[in-house]
């Protein structure tokens, strides 16, 4: 029996290895991201052969296509995920008695990351798993344990000025602090 490497097998390889445990709920939402944003590009030999796709020339089509309105981060993290989601299926394709799925998503990354304080971790999450797709795009912003702020309007070429300034307008709102530097408890 000749093994499917389609397209098709790969929505329903996604489905299957969340359904069967063989992959994380988390990591599933944001691979089948990257697949869907990436595969808007694919030529039909590579929707019929997913092996035949260049991850490199895929990500360059696509952000032919996108231009400006994606950041090369984001750009970085769909062809991350978007390649563990193709190694992930093309391995369990070829053998999928012998399947272990890969973690690969960028190890160094994860350990800088560790050392960040809880609502910044949840924040860069929020944005890696529903990346801005326009300047319209509303940003959530964790602030506390039970608040989050959303920014909207933030353009994609904002410069440190311009976010100095908007940083500047954020603080004003805030409480006035007393004598000795610490938040007005009212």
């Amino acid at each position: 029996m000749a093994k499917d490497y389609s397209a098709a097998s790969f929505s329903n390889f996604m489905r299957q290895s969340v359904v069967s445990g063989l992959i994380k709920p988390a990591t599933l939402r944001s691979r089948k991201l990257a697949a869907e944003q990436l595969m808007v590009e694919l030529k039909s030999h590579e929707r019929q052969d997913l092996r035949l796709i260049d991850l490199d020339e895929l990500c360059a089509r696509f952000h032919k296509l996108e231009g400006s309105s994606i950041r090369p981060e984001s750009m970085d993290i769909y062809k991350s995920r978007f390649g563990d989601a193709l190694r992930d299926f093309i391995a369990w394709t070829d053998d999928p008695k012998g399947f272990a799925p890969s973690e690969s998503e960028q190890k160094a990354l994860r350990e800088q990351f560790q050392s960040e304080p809880e609502d910044h971790k949840r924040a860069r999450e929020e944005l890696a798993l529903n990346p801005p797709r326009s300047p319209h795009q509303i940003f959530p912003v964790p602030i506390r344990e039970d608040l989050v702020v959303y920014i909207q309007n933030v353009p994609l070429d904002m410069t440190p000025r311009e976010a100095d300034k908007i940083a500047a307008v954020v603080r004003a709102l805030a409480l006035p602090a007393d004598g000795n530097g610490n938040e007005d408890p009212a």
